[in-house]
């Protein structure tokens, strides 16, 4: 219980210092805590940018041969732009349309991040955010999920759960609250990218058969 505390703290600082965000009143009928851009079609990446970050990736990868510290090899590694983070973002997600992409605020530039939010009508609702553990400071913006990825927690209240497990192969940190039907889960993908899927509306099928659809693979292209 006392490992359990202590998560949920770092969880909500993380949150707090990284993800505090206010809506955009252009928008009114959405509900979040980030500031929305409206996707007008998928950003395209420059040659240039993709050409640089393949050298770097080729650097990194001769590190990881002599750094046994993934620290170490995520410090040296440039990382993903914004650009490459809102071409991962599907467009759609089972029957769920990507109507906005969101923004996070974080004081370190080197922080890479993006975030879109999917609806189905006006009850079925997911936001999906993604930032990069590369850079120097990227350690600070998946500290949450490193230490979910590395804990054992299972706590139970009349309110909901918070408990971790692998499903099909995937480390989560799931925590549900039954008022609000409302869902998040926490992954941490290729130890260097936190995932952060929150979802309203959603049954736990439907959100888990969500989750399979997203190529989490293609992640270790960047």
């Amino acid at each position: 219980m006392k490992t359990l505390n202590l998560l949920s703290l770092v969880f909500l600082f993380f949150i707090w210092g990284c993800n505090n965000t206010k809506p955009d009143e252009s928008i009114p009928e959405i509900e979040s805590k980030t500031t929305i851009e409206k996707p007008n079609s998928n950003p395209v990446v420059e040659s240039s940018t993709i050409e640089k970050k393949e050298n770097t990736k080729k650097s990194a990868k001769k590190g990881d041969h002599t750094s046994t510290d993934f620290r170490e090899r995520l410090k040296a590694t440039e990382p993903a732009t914004k650009a490459e983070f809102q071409n991962w973002l599907p467009e759609s997600l089972g029957e769920l349309t990507r109507i906005a992409f969101t923004k996070t605020r974080i004081s370190q530039d080197d922080i890479a991040s993006a975030g879109a939010i999917y609806k189905n009508g006006d009850v079925k609702k997911l936001e999906l955010s993604i930032v990069d553990g590369a850079s120097k400071d990227g350690l600070l913006a998946i500290n949450s999920h490193y230490i979910a990825h590395n804990s054992e927690l299972s706590s139970t209240n009349p309110s909901g759960y918070e408990k971790t497990y692998v499903h099909k192969g995937l480390k989560a940190l799931e925590t549900y609250v039954k008022d609000n039907n409302f869902y998040r889960i926490l992954l941490f993908h290729n130890t260097r990218f936190g995932i952060t899927i929150e979802s309203y509306g959603l049954s736990h099928d439907e959100l888990w058969s969500i989750i399979e659809q997203i190529k989490f693979e293609t992640l270790n292209e960047l």
